[in-house]
C-alpha cells in the first residue's frame, strides 16, 4: 500500500519530532518528542525534504517550538553530513498536495464509508512521490513548484501517465485541461531527474493501439523514463452499485456527485460544462466550443463499460507488451517495459524470469513480486526442518489470484513431519470478488475463513496491513485478529520469513 499521510498531524508549523536517537546531535542540545522544528536558518521548513537539504551544513541555527509553545533558537557547529538523529511524526510539515482529476478508476470512489479518514485522502502530491514512491500525475503543479523540483534534484520521481495522447489521457483523468505529459518529462530530463512511470489499462479504452503509442511515446523518452509498468484497472462491488457506474463516462461522474464533489480535495469544473476547452485527438490546441460540452464532445467514446480483464484480454495485452520488453533489451540493455504480475496470473502465463525484471524497479507496483518470491522460496525452502516438535496445522491466507501459486509452497512444506499447511484463498466478500489480490483483504474476510479453516495457527499476507504494518484497511490490529480468529497469527510476506516461521515450530512447546 502506498504512503498515506495524516493529516491531523500536519499542522503547517513546521515538523513535528516522532523521535529523538539516543546520544545523537538533537538529543545532545535537548530536542525531545513533541518539539517542533520550525525553521533551519531562517527557512521555514515545508516538509522533510527542506529539512535534509537546511541540514547539510556546517553550521545551522534552529528555531524550535516545545509542546507548551516557547520558541529558542540553537546554533550548532557539525559536519555537514551529520544529522540530527531525528523522525518526524510526518514528512510534509504543510498542506497536503490534494488530487486535482476524476478518474474513472479511482479506489476512493470505489470505497464504502466508515474507514479511517486517512483511506479517503486523494493525494497527489509531487513529494510523496520522490520520498515514498507514491505514482502522482503531475497536473498540479504551480512554476514554483518546477522550480523547486529543478533546484533541488527530486530525482527519481514516480508519474502515472496511463496515455500520452492528450485526448485518451483527458478521459483517463477525467479532465479537460491535460498537460502533455510528454512535454512534463522532457522538463525533467533536462533537469537531469529520472522517471518511472505506470499506465493503468482499462478494456476497451486505453489499451491496445492507445497502449501501443504510449508505451512508443515514453520508450522514446529513456533514458530520462527508467521504466514503464502497465497494471490492470482494479474494481471493487462499490463501483457498481448505488449510483451503477457501468460505463467510463459515468464513473467519471460519481466524482461531481454531492457525495464527493466537496470532499477533501480540489474541486474541479463540471463534466458538461460547455465553456472548458476541448482536448483534440492530434494533440493540438484546445478548443472553446460553446455549442458542446467536454462529454457530449467524446461521444461514444466514454460509454465504453468500465470493467476487469478477462482472461484471453490479459493474455492479449502481454502480446502487447512482450515484444517491447525483447526490444528494449537489445537497444538499451534493460526491458524497461514491464506488465504486473496480475496479468500473467490472471491470463494463466508463467512469470518471466529475474533477469527480465532488471533491478525489479516497479516491485512496490506489484511488478516483479511473484518472481522474487519463487526465487527466494526455491533456495529458502532448502532450509527447512525435517519436523517440528508436535503436531501443528497452519493456514496460509492469501487472495484468490495467488492460490495456486501458495499451493505449490504448501506442498513442500507437508512434507515437513508434523506439519499440515492449507492453503486460505479468501474470497473478497468486502469489496467483491472481482477484488482478488491479497493486500486488499479485510479483517472481516479473513477472520471467518480462519474459524472455518480448523487451523491452531495462521500466517497472514503483511500487504494486507498499511505502510507501518500496524492495521488493516478495515482498521483491524494483528492482535484483533488474533483474539477474533482464536489463534496466533503471525505476518509474512517473503519466503524466508515463511520459513523461519516454520522452524522456530521446532523448539515450539
Amino acid at each position: 500500500m502506498e504512503y498515506q499521510p495524516d493529516v491531523r498531524r500536519i499542522t503547517g508549523e513546521g515538523g513535528v519530532i516522532a523521535s529523538v536517537a539516543a546520544e545523537s546531535l538533537a538529543a545532545q542540545i535537548g530536542l525531545r518528542p513533541g518539539d517542533t522544528l520550525v525553521a533551519i536558518d531562517g527557512q521555514r521548513l515545508r516538509d522533510v525534504i527542506d529539512y535534509r537539504f537546511a541540514i547539510a551544513e556546517a553550521r545551522v541555527t534552529l528555531l524550535v517550538r516545545a509542546a507548551d509553545g516557547s520558541e529558542r533558537e540553537i546554533t550548532l557547529e557539525k559536519d555537514p553530513d551529520d544529522d540530527l538523529g531525528i523522525e518526524f511524526t510526518e514528512p510534509l510539515f504543510d498542506r497536503l498536495r490534494t488530487c486535482n482529476n476524476k478518474c474513472p478508476f479511482c479506489f476512493l470512489t470505489q470505497m464504502p464509508k466508515g474507514f479511517r479518514k486517512t483511506l479517503y485522502l486523494k493525494d497527489d502530491d509531487y513529494r510523496l512521490s520522490f520520498l515514498y514512491a507514491n505514482f502522482v500525475t503531475f497536473t498540479n503543479l504551480t512554476e514554483a513548484d518546477w522550480e523547486r523540483i529543478e533546484r533541488q534534484r527530486l530525482s527519481p520521481l514516480h508519474i502515472s501517465v496511463h496515455a500520452t495522447d492528450p485526448f485518451w489521457r483527458a478521459i483517463m483523468l477525467g479532465k479537460r485541461d491535460v498537460p502533455d505529459v510528454r512535454e512534463q518529462i522532457k522538463r525533467l530530463g533536462r533537469a537531469g531527474i529520472r522517471v518511472h512511470t505506470q499506465i493503468v489499462a482499462c478494456p476497451q479504452v486505453n489499451d491496445g493501439e492507445v497502449l501501443r503509442q504510449t508505451i512508443e511515446d515514453l520508450i522514446a523518452l529513456h533514458p530520462t523514463v527508467e521504466s514503464i509498468a502497465v497494471v490492470p484497472v482494479g474494481l471493487t462491488k462499490f463501483r457498481f452499485e448505488g449510483k451503477a457506474p457501468k460505463t467510463i463516462r459515468a464513473a467519471i461522474q460519481v466524482h461531481e456527485t454531492p457525495e464527493w464533489i466537496d470532499t477533501n480535495w480540489e474541486r474541479q469544473p463540471l463534466w458538461e460544462d460547455p465553456s472548458a476547452p476541448i482536448p483534440l485527438r492530434n494533440g493540438s490546441q484546445p478548443l472553446h466550443d460553446p455549442e458542446l460540452g467536454f462529454c457530449s464532445r467524446l461521444g461514444a467514446v466514454t460509454d465504453v463499460p468500465l470493467r476487469c480483464y478477462t482472461a484471453p484480454e490479459a493474455a492479449a495485452v502481454l502480446d502487447l507488451i512482450e515484444p517491447y520488453r525483447s526490444r528494449c533489451y537489445e537497444q538499451f540493455g534493460l526491458h524497461l517495459v514491464y506488465a504486473s504480475d496480475e496479468f500473467y496470473l490472471l491470463a494463466g502465463r508463467p512469470v518471466p524470469p529475474a533477469e527480465t525484471y532488471d533491478d525489479m524497479p516497479q516491485y512496490s507496483n506489484g511488478v516483479g513480486m511473484v518472481r522474487d518470491f519463487l526465487d527466494n522460496w526455491a533456495r529458502a525452502r532448502r532450509r527447512l526442518p525435517a519436523q517440528i516438535a508436535r503436531p501443528t496445522t497452519l493456514a496460509l491466507v492469501c487472495g484468490t489470484l495467488v492460490a495456486p501459486m501458495m499451493e505449490q509452497v504448501a506442498a513442500r512444506l507437508n512434507r515437513v513431519e508434523n506439519l499440515s499447511v492449507q492453503v486460505v484463498p479468501v474470497v473478497n466478500q468486502f469489496f467483491g470478488e472481482t477484488v482478488t489480490v491479497s493486500g486488499l483483504l479485510t479483517a472481516q474476510d479473513v477472520i471467518p475463513a480462519l474459524r472455518a479453516s480448523g487451523c491452531e495457527r495462521a500466517l497472514l499476507p503483511r500487504v494486507m496491513f498499511d505502510y507501518s504494518g500496524e492495521r488493516t484497511i478495515d482498521d483491524y490490529t494483528l492482535g484483533q485478529i488474533s483474539a477474533e480468529a482464536g489463534m496466533p497469527v503471525a505476518l509474512a510476506s517473503e519466503a524466508d520469513e515463511l520459513v523461519r516461521y516454520v522452524r522456530a515450530l521446532t523448539r515450539h512447546e
